[in-house]
C-alpha cells in the first residue's frame, strides 16, 4: 500500500450521527491520520481550539448550532484551516452557502466511496501546505525588497551602511549605459570596479544593450520590478530599478538592486513539481474510477467501450472542444457529462442545448440572449445559453441541425471570446467549452455544403466515437442488471428469466441503450416487451419472483437466509480482528470498499 505523505495530521470529524462519526474516524485512522471526534458544533469549536487540527470534516445538518454558524465560526479563527462540508441529498443550497463562507470542497451523503472523500481530504491538506509555503516565501521576498528599498530612499545619511551590509548587488548607470557607482559586494564578485565601463559587457556579458532593460520603463515608473536570470554566474536575481539623482548631463541616473533569489526559484520549480505531480495523481484517481463495470456513471466493460473511456479521460484533461458522435441512444450525453465532471470546470454551469428544437428565428436569442426592448415581445432582459454556461460547459446536441449563418455567429463568439446580446451595445466575455454531439456524419455534410469548414474545424478537435449498441454485446448483462437496479425498490427483488435474458442479448436493439433501458421498464412493469413474446408461464413466474420480498431479518426466503449467512460471517470475521476494516478485508478476500457497502446494506 502506498504510503500517506501526510499520516500523523489531524483530522477533526464534526458529526451528530454516531454511525457515521464512527465510520468516517476508523476510516480515516487505517489511512494513517490521526482523528478528533465531534458530536456535536459546541464540542466540535472547543476542540477546534485545543487541538489545532489540519482539516476539518463538518455535517451542515446538525441539531442546535448548525454546520453552517460552526464554518462560520471555524473560518473567523482560523481562515486557512481547510474545511470540507458534509450535506445530505437535497442539501446543495448549503453546500452552495458553505462554499462561499470558505469551505474547501463537499460531500454528499450517502458516502458510498470513502476514497472519494480520502481524496478530497488529501487534496485540501496539499493545496493548505503550498499556500502556506507560498506565502512564508512571498512574505520573505516582500519584506527583503521593500524594506531595503525604503532604507535606501529614508536616509541619505544610512546609505552608505545599508550599501555596505547588503548582501545583494547595488549599481548605478548613465543614460548611456555606463556603470557610475558598484557596492563592496559587486566589485569583490567582479573582481574589479567598472566605473565608466558598460554595464551590459561587464554584468552580463553582452555586446549591446540588454533586450530587456527597463530604463524607458522606469522613466514613467517611479519603481520597477522584475525577475532576471544572468547566464554569467548561471543565478536568478530579483531586480528593483528607479531613477535617481546624478550629476549626469541628463540629471539622472538608473540605479539597480538585485537579490539573488536562485534558492528561492528552486522552491518554486519543487512546488511546481508538485502541482504536477497532484495533476498526474488526479489523472490516476480518475483512472481509478474505471471500474469492471465502467466509467462513473457509464456502464460497459466491452472493448469498444474501453477506447471511449480512454479518450473521456484524455477530454477531461484538456480544455479542448469534444464532438461526439454515435446513433440516438447511444448515451453521448452521458458522455458529455462524465467529461465536464471530471473537467477542471466540473464545478460550474453544464448547459444543455438541442440545436434541432429550436425555431431558426429564436436561436440567435436562445444563445446570445437580449436586452429589454429588443424587439417586439422582449419584456425583461434574458440570459442566453452562452452567459448561462460561462466558465463551464455548453453541450451542443444534435449540432449537425444548426444553420450556417448561426455557425458563423457562434465561430466569431468562440474565436473572439465575447458576444453582444441582441439589443445591447455592450459586448460580454464568452469563457466556454463546447461539447457537441450529432448523429449525422458531418464531414458528408461539408462536402454536400451543409457545414461550414471553418466552424467544423473549431468543435472537431477531440472526437469520440459511441458504438451501437450492437457492436458491444458484451455490455448488454451489465445494462440489463443496471435497469433492473434502477427500476427496482430497495425491498423488491425484481428478476428476468434467463430464457427472456437470451432473446434480448440476441436482439440487435436498433434503438440502443435508450430502447434497451425503456424495454426493462416495461417488461419489470408490465412483463412484456413489444419485440419479445412472452408466454402465459412466464407472466407468472415473473410475477413471482418480482413478489419475493422481506427485511434482512426474514428467514422464509433464500435471500433473507443468504444475507443473514452473510452478515454472520462478516460480523465474526470482525469481531476476530478487532473490528480492523483492512485486516478483516483481506481475510474475506474483498476489497475494503465492498467491505464498508456490506457492512453499510447488512447494517452491522
Amino acid at each position: 500500500m502506498k504510503k500517506n505523505p501526510f499520516a500523523g495530521l489531524k483530522i477533526q470529524i464534526i458529526d451528530d450521527e454516531p454511525i457515521m462519526l464512527k465510520n468516517l474516524a476508523v476510516y480515516l485512522e487505517d489511512s494513517g491520520f490521526i482523528i478528533i471526534q465531534s458530536p456535536d458544533g459546541k464540542t466540535g469549536l472547543e476542540a477546534f481550539g485545543s487541538q489545532n487540527p489540519d482539516l476539518v470534516l463538518l455535517d451542515l445538518r446538525m441539531p442546535g448550532m448548525d454546520g453552517l454558524e460552526v464554518l462560520s465560526r471555524l473560518k473567523k479563527r482560523s481562515p486557512d484551516t481547510p474545511v470540507i462540508v458534509v450535506t445530505g441529498e437535497g442539501g446543495m443550497g448549503d453546500a452552495v452557502s458553505a462554499l462561499r463562507l470558505g469551505a474547501y470542497d463537499f460531500i454528499t451523503k450517502p458516502i458510498l466511496d470513502m476514497a472519494v472523500l480520502e481524496h478530497s481530504a488529501r487534496e485540501a491538506l496539499e493545496k493548505s501546505k503550498l499556500i502556506f509555503e507560498n506565502r512564508k516565501y512571498r512574505i520573505f521576498l516582500e519584506h527583503a525588497i521593500e524594506k531595503r528599498t525604503h532604507d535606501l530612499m529614508e536616509s541619505q545619511k544610512r546609505l552608505s551602511e545599508i550599501i555596505d551590509r547588503f548582501q545583494g548587488f547595488i549599481y548605478i548607470v548613465t543614460r548611456d549605459y555606463k556603470i557610475e557607482f558598484m557596492n563592496r559586494k559587486m566589485i569583490a564578485f567582479y573582481g574589479q570596479d567598472a566605473k565608466n565601463k558598460a554595464c551590459y559587457k561587464v554584468i552580463f556579458g553582452n555586446d549591446a544593450p540588454c533586450t530587456w532593460c527597463p530604463m524607458e520603463e522606469v522613466l514613467k515608473k517611479p519603481l520597477v520590478k522584475y525577475e532576471i536570470y544572468n547566464p554569467q554566474d548561471y543565478r536568478w536575481y530579483d531586480m528593483t530599478s528607479s531613477k535617481v539623482s546624478s550629476t549626469d548631463s541628463a540629471g539622472y541616473s538608473f540605479q539597480f538592486i538585485a537579490a539573488d533569489i536562485t534558492e528561492q526559484k528552486a522552491k518554486e520549480k519543487e512546488i511546481k513539481g508538485n502541482e504536477i505531480r497532484l495533476k498526474k495523481e488526479n489523472i490516476r484517481l480518475k483512472s481509478t474510477l474505471r471500474k469492471t463495470s465502467g466509467l462513473g456513471i457509464i456502464v460497459g466493460k466491452s472493448q469498444a467501450m474501453q477506447k471511449v473511456f480512454e479518450e473521456i479521460l484524455k477530454a477531461s484533461e484538456s480544455d479542448a472542444n469534444v464532438i461526439i458522435y454515435g446513433d440516438s441512444g447511444t448515451g453521448k450525453e452521458l458522455v458529455a457529462k462524465t467529461i465536464h465532471q471530471l473537467s477542471p470546470r466540473g464545478e460550474n454551469r453544464f448547459v444543455t442545448v438541442n440545436c434541432g428544437a429550436i425555431p431558426d428565428n429564436l436561436i440567435e436569442s436562445e444563445f446570445f440572449g437580449y436586452k429589454k426592448g429588443a424587439f417586439t415581445g422582449a419584456d425583461m432582459d434574458k440570459q442566453g445559453y452562452l452567459e448561462a454556461g460561462n466558465n463551464g460547459t455548453l453541450f451542443m446536441d444534435e449540432i449537425g441541425e444548426l444553420g450556417k449563418i448561426m455557425q458563423v455567429k457562434l465561430l466569431r463568439a468562440m474565436e473572439g471570446g465575447q458576444y453582444t446580446p441582441i439589443g445591447s451595445n455592450e459586448a460580454k466575455k464568452a469563457d466556454i467549452r463546447i461539447i457537441a454531439a450529432t448523429n449525422r456524419n458531418l464531414e458528408e455534410e461539408l462536402a454536400k455544403g451543409n457545414f461550414r469548414k471553418d466552424f467544423f474545424y473549431r468543435i472537431h478537435i477531440i472526437p469520440i466515437y459511441m458504438p451501437a449498441l450492437k457492436d458491444r454485446k458484451k455490455d448488454l448483462p451489465l445494462l440489463i442488471q443496471h435497469f433492473i437496479q434502477m427500476f427496482s425498490d430497495d425491498k423488491t427483488i425484481r428478476m428476468i428469466p434467463d430464457h427472456i435474458l437470451e432473446k434480448m442479448v440476441a436482439y440487435d436493439w436498433p434503438g440502443n441503450v435508450r430502447e434497451l433501458q425503456n424495454a426493462v421498464q416495461q417488461y419489470l412493469t408490465l412483463q412484456k416487451m413489444e419485440f419479445i413474446e412472452i408466454r402465459p408461464d412466464d407472466r407468472t413466474l415473473v410475477k413471482e419472483l418480482n413478489t419475493v420480498s422481506g427485511t434482512l431479518s426474514s428467514e422464509s426466503t433464500l435471500t433473507g437466509r443468504m444475507q443473514q449467512i452473510e452478515k454472520e460471517i462478516i460480523r465474526q470475521c470482525l469481531e476476530k480482528n478487532k473490528w480492523h476494516k483492512t485486516n478483516t478485508a483481506e481475510e474475506l478476500g474483498i476489497d475494503r470498499r465492498s467491505l464498508f457497502r456490506k457492512i453499510r446494506i447488512l447494517e452491522l
